[in-house]
């Protein structure tokens, strides 16, 4: 396996890739691709915490897992667990129409969520980004890079 921090490192760039995506979503008014970004955004810097522990997991919900092993290592954790579900419970429902059910109205993520629901979701992404990039900036590039980046 490469070195714990070079995977960190990217697993932070990636999500960093991603929150970018949902600031340009939110703005141009894709709403359901915001909160999509803005989950994968979380997804990814909670997976580069959880490597530097040499903890892999190829879930896409890492909010149980990243509190088990950080809970006594992150401020206000129980904020980000919150912000982290958040935008979990909605998965694959951003991007996909939903049709299974007959009983059920046809599913159009760009149809069904609007502006305020793509607000949360990024509010919530940008929190959960910018304290986990903090605490992974310090473990990664301790003496290095400020985390004013972005």
């Amino acid at each position: 396996m490469h070195d714990p921090k070079d995977i960190a490192e990217a697993y932070l760039l990636e999500s960093e890739v991603d929150i970018q995506a949902a600031r340009l979503t939110y703005v141009n008014g894709l709403y359901s691709r915001t909160i999509h970004f803005a989950q994968e955004a979380v997804e990814k810097i909670t997976k580069g915490c959880l490597t530097l522990r040499n903890v892999v997991t190829r879930d896409h919900k890492t909010s149980t897992l990243f509190v088990a092993v950080f809970q006594n290592d992150i401020p206000d954790i129980n904020k980000i667990y919150e912000a982290i579900t958040s935008l979990e419970k909605h998965g694959a429902r951003t991007r996909f129409p939903l049709y299974q059910r007959k009983d059920l109205p046809l599913w159009i993520p760009s149809k069904v969520y609007g502006e305020a629901e793509g607000m949360d979701a990024l509010t919530k992404g940008e929190y959960v980004y910018r304290v986990l990039k903090e605490y992974l900036i310090k473990k990664i590039r301790p003496n290095n890079e400020s985390s004013q980046q972005s």
